[in-house]
């Protein structure tokens, strides 16, 4: 699966513009837009973002209540969260590219064979099981490291690039699978998700996907100590303050990010709007995540991480606080843009701190070790507030106290201090 770059690409690796001298386009940039493609069409949209649409087709079809469905897809974030951190020492021992193109086709064969499931739940949460662990090689955190080692000055507008692809297959996918079902029923859907993300995504990425040059052994040799290989440990860079700072800042950026997904409409609703109007404030959210991961991308190119994830963390309180005093003066709109905005940048700001502060050494077990930790109160946050809500009556307490945190945050991303690693 690997190949060994030419001299000409390894002299290139510092210019990180679209085209190289000789006219062609920058293996970098070709990396990114294969990324791109297959977070579109990778397990987050087919998995997490997709799941709602089957919930009613299933539950008709075998008399499935909603709630024991909806088991699923704990099953999936939990199961992100373990992929998470074996795909973290997996890419940092085999390189993204091996491990990518691995994991596409048994990730596409996997969701491809729920075609065929029987009636039996047990079966259909053993399914998404075995498609979340065949994805182990495609969740972000492989995709962010092939960019990550190709770029330097344009880091952030590449990552951003990069992480949009779940956006846009957020915007996508439910409704091509929404089509096929209405079309041609769940079966057909899983069917057809299945084949796209194998034969759209392999062959794009088999192209254009490479390992940064440092990443082969050839150019190791020829270039001896590398970029790649420089940095901390795991073990070093979990003992830093700035680890710490880190890791605590996005376990508390973590509280408000799903639970303001899922729980969004229903505050709208709460607030005196119709079911459709909420659900359109929903479709701003999602538009604005993609504007977020692209334009936070870009920012990071320019500002320094610690002000733009403040500047992230302020507009989440204001829009939380907006929405506990009733989101005044047509506000709501505004709340959900910049709570998409907010949400969208979260793991382009990830995946730009690990190789500032940390270096690419241990990039992918620093970056699964907070994106787990990230999840997993993320997760939690969720029956939280549908709990203060059943016992108040009201989201309000729920969202005051989140937009608190929010400001604690800041005060925590404030204190980050200067890069380790800066722009060369």
């Amino acid at each position: 699966m690997e190949t060994t770059s030419d001299s000409s690409n390894i002299k290139d690796a510092g210019g990180e513009g679209v085209f190289r001298a000789d006219g062609s386009v920058h293996p970098g940039w070709r990396t990114t837009f294969a990324s791109t493609l297959g977070m579109m069409l990778g397990p987050s949209p087919i998995l997490l973002f997709s799941f709602g649409t089957f919930v009613s087709p299933l539950s008709k079809e075998f008399g499935w209540s909603v709630a024991s469905i909806s088991v699923g897809a704990m099953l999936i974030t939990l199961m992100l969260v373990l992929c998470s951190v074996l795909q973290g020492w997996a890419v940092d021992r085999f390189g993204p590219r091996r491990l990518i193109l691995t994991s596409i086709p048994c990730f596409g064969l996997a969701v491809a064979a729920m075609h065929w499931m029987t009636s039996s739940i047990i079966l259909f949460y053993a399914a998404l099981v075995l498609a979340s662990v065949c994805a182990v090689g495609v969740w972000p955190i492989a995709y962010n490291k092939a960019i990550a080692g190709w770029f330097d000055r344009r880091l952030g507008l590449s990552l951003g690039l990069g992480n949009a692809g779940v956006g846009f297959g957020a915007a996508l996918l439910p409704a091509l699978s929404s089509y096929i079902i209405a079309q041609h029923g769940w079966r057909s859907a899983y069917l057809v998700l299945g084949i796209l993300a194998v034969v759209v995504v392999w062959p794009v990425v088999f192209a254009l996907l490479k390992n940064a040059p440092a990443d082969h052994r050839g150019a190791k040799a020829r270039a001896g100590a590398s970029q790649a290989e420089s940095g901390l440990t795991f073990s070093e860079a979990r003992k830093t303050r700035s680890f710490v700072l880190v890791l605590v800042g996005f376990l508390l950026l973590g509280l408000i990010s799903s639970s303001m997904v899922i729980h969004q409409i229903a505050i709208q609703v709460d607030l005196g709007m119709t079911l459709a109007q909420a659900t359109a404030m929903q479709s701003a959210l999602g538009l604005a995540l993609i504007v977020g991961r692209i334009g936070t991308g870009w920012l990071l190119d320019r500002v320094h991480a610690s002000v733009v994830l403040v500047g992230i963390c302020a507009a989440a309180s204001i829009a939380l606080l907006l929405l506990y005093a009733g989101a005044p003066f047509g506000t709501a709109p505004l709340c959900a843009v910049l709570l998409g905005l907010v949400i969208g940048a979260e793991f382009d700001a990830l995946g730009y701190l690990i190789p500032r502060y940390f270096g690419q050494k241990s990039f992918g077990r620093l970056y699964a070790a907070i994106f787990a930790s990230f999840q997993l109160f993320s997760a939690a946050a969720i029956p939280v507030v549908g709990m203060v809500k059943s016992s108040t009556g009201s989201y309000g307490p729920a969202v005051g106290v989140l937009a608190g945190v929010m400001i604690v945050a800041a005060l925590v991303f404030s204190r980050i201090g200067p890069y380790r690693y800066p722009t060369r």
